[in-house]
């Protein structure tokens, strides 16, 4: 679905269609994070934790700045959806970033999760609505997951 999208806002960029461009680079990448989301058991339905499985696979995966940089691509695409704001060359690039985090994204979906130690309040709070947790049920700084903190996983 993520591949669609991305050929969608190609065509939709070359017929001036900037607004459609926008949200099918959004949809695209949404997709691809929904479904590893999907993949792990993780909650991913919403916004935010689209972000959050994005920010998540970005830290597992030692691709942070990556990561970080094609998801808030991702979300300005989002919000030129409403605004029409940006112009052809930050939606190409944009579109560039994503399909890099797509390419990124189906080789992960691929792998088993790797094993992953809770660094920050900013993981616990991630992991915590992720997984469905709340309060002192989310995982603690420092807890340890060999697994990466999945629900379930279907390589």
């Amino acid at each position: 679905m993520s591949r669609r999208f991305l050929e969608h806002a190609r065509t939709c960029l070359a017929e001036g269609d900037r607004v459609q461009a926008s949200e099918k680079v959004w949809g695209a990448a949404a997709h691809a994070l929904k479904s590893i989301g999907e993949q792990r058991g993780w909650a991913h339905r919403g916004h935010a934790n689209v972000l959050y499985i994005g920010e998540h696979l970005g830290r597992e995966f030692d691709q942070e700045p990556l990561f970080l940089r094609c998801l808030s691509q991702a979300e300005s695409m989002h919000i030129n959806f409403y605004e029409n704001q940006r112009d052809d060359n930050v939606i190409e690039r944009a579109l560039l970033d994503v399909e890099t985090l797509v390419k990124e994204l189906e080789a992960i979906k691929t792998l088993q999760p790797r094993p992953y130690t809770v660094r920050d309040s900013s993981d616990r709070n991630r992991l915590g609505r992720l997984l469905g947790l709340r309060g002192e049920d989310r995982p603690s700084i420092g807890d340890y997951s060999p697994v990466g903190y999945i629900q379930k996983h279907s390589v």
